[in-house]
């Protein structure tokens, strides 16, 4: 929390300091790099990476001959984030970036290094911004703005033909006051652009009226919790979907939002923190990670799901995850190696379990596999223990010494041809506490 903005993403704690880049079943050391990684896929199907360098922020594109590195410019501020990043249908990427605390937005675009777009008043705060491509394949993005008095306005910026930034103002009068800093989220929803908005214990779509203006649709409202940071959004045919992360006083989860002439939301992930979202087949697919807090060490869990709940896990905090041409989906991960880059011909779905017992007993398996290695992990630390061969039913067992203190197990299956690591972590330690 960073004083009503709510950065809800898990201490920037242990945040990678390696980009590797995997070609299959394959990791590949490209740059020794601090920072948070996001990423975007072209419509020739290479992946953008974006990340932090202290200041500096880079973006990575991988074509045949491997990864080449590009710098978009130095960040304006301290404690710089990468709220977004795109590219265009001749392969240029725009990455936006964010302070922090709200204090400036900064746009890199269509070959231009990062420049300033705004600041707000002494007293006000920007909330996360989101980023997209208009219906002519321009960058455009949404941001809210905060008063002191709780008063909000919420923006969209556009890119004319020449690269000059429009900005409209969407709401008036400091509607709707919250009691956190809005975020928000451009959309394209068919021709024309939407802007999704979080705030405190709501959210609305906002659409521009054929006569003009803008006018907002509900999406949802709780009494008794509230979006925070980062917020998703979607259109596929007559149906918007939007994602976000949760707070209640008794849990952080990632909500999924349908608006198709009603409106309806579920809880898609019990608990984590909301990464990404896009569709796949016209159906909604998040990224989201899950944590573990335990002697003052955040272990991380990377998340995927759908509407009927998480489908997947991974090894590692989930940084981003996107849908590439042809059915395939690529993965962005933060790991103990750095900042790890996957590609798999279909959704990532193979599904990792494990259990523990104080005596150091460890059991579990990997959904329809019939042969090969689990890899077994003490978190936090993440320390190897024991490599458990897979079973013909992908059942394996393994023993340990008895933990000396409240422990973490980790299974992990790197899966063959696309080097993605599957995993399962213990929610709960075993042993004494």
């Amino acid at each position: 929390m960073h004083g009503n903005r709510c950065y809800v993403k898990l201490a920037w704690i242990g945040v990678i300091s390696v980009l590797a880049l995997h070609a299959p079943a394959r990791a590949e050391v490209v740059s020794p790099t601090t920072g948070q990684g996001v990423l975007a896929v072209a419509p020739d199907g290479s992946p953008r990476v974006a990340f932090l360098s202290g200041r500096d922020v880079v973006i990575a594109r991988r074509g045949t001959a491997g990864w080449t590195f590009a710098r978009a410019g130095r960040a304006v501020g301290e404690k710089p984030v990468l709220a977004g990043l795109s590219v265009d249908a001749r392969g240029r990427a725009s990455v936006l970036v964010e302070s922090e605390d709200g204090g400036w937005l900064e746009l890199a675009s269509r070959g231009r290094g990062l420049r300033l777009v705004a600041r707000p008043a002494r007293g006000s705060s920007f909330g996360p911004a989101g980023l997209t491509l208009d219906g002519s394949g321009r960058p455009a993005f949404a941001y809210a703005v905060r008063r002191r008095s709780e008063k909000t306005y919420l923006r969209l910026v556009t890119t004319d033909a020449s690269g000059h930034l429009r900005t409209h103002p969407i709401t008036k009068g400091g509607f709707p006051a919250s009691a956190m800093v809005p975020g928000a989220a451009a959309v394209l929803v068919g021709r024309r652009l939407h802007v999704v908005e979080t705030y405190t214990n709501a959210a609305i779509d906002w659409g521009p009226k054929s006569g003009g203006g803008w006018e907002g649709q509900y999406l949802y409202a709780s009494r008794l919790g509230s979006p925070a940071g980062h917020v998703g959004a979607a259109a596929g045919g007559r149906a918007l979907w939007s994602a976000w992360t949760e707070l209640t006083s008794e849990s952080i989860s990632v909500l999924l939002t349908i608006s198709a002439g009603t409106q309806d939301t579920a809880t898609v992930v019990d608990h984590g923190i909301f990464v990404s979202l896009f569709l796949a087949a016209g159906r909604p697919e998040i990224g989201a990670y899950d944590w573990v807090e335990l002697d003052n060490s955040f272990v991380y869990a990377g998340v995927l799901a759908d509407t009927a709940g998480p489908f997947g896990e991974l090894d590692g905090r989930l940084e981003d995850y996107a849908r590439a041409p042809g059915g395939r989906r690529q993965v962005l991960l933060s790991t103990g190696s750095g900042l790890e880059w996957f590609e798999t011909p279909g959704r990532p779905a193979t599904r990792v379990s494990v259990s523990a017992d104080a005596g150091g007993r460890i059991s579990g398996g990997v959904a329809s596999v019939t042969s090969g290695v689990v890899r077994i992990y003490r978190e936090p630390g993440h320390v190897l223990v024991a490599n458990a061969e897979l079973g013909p039913d992908g059942s394996f067992s393994v023993q340990d010494f008895p933990p000396t203190s409240p422990t973490l197990y980790r299974a992990v299956y790197v899966d063959p041809a696309s080097g993605i690591p599957y995993a399962s972590l213990l929610r709960t330690p075993v042993g004494p506490g």
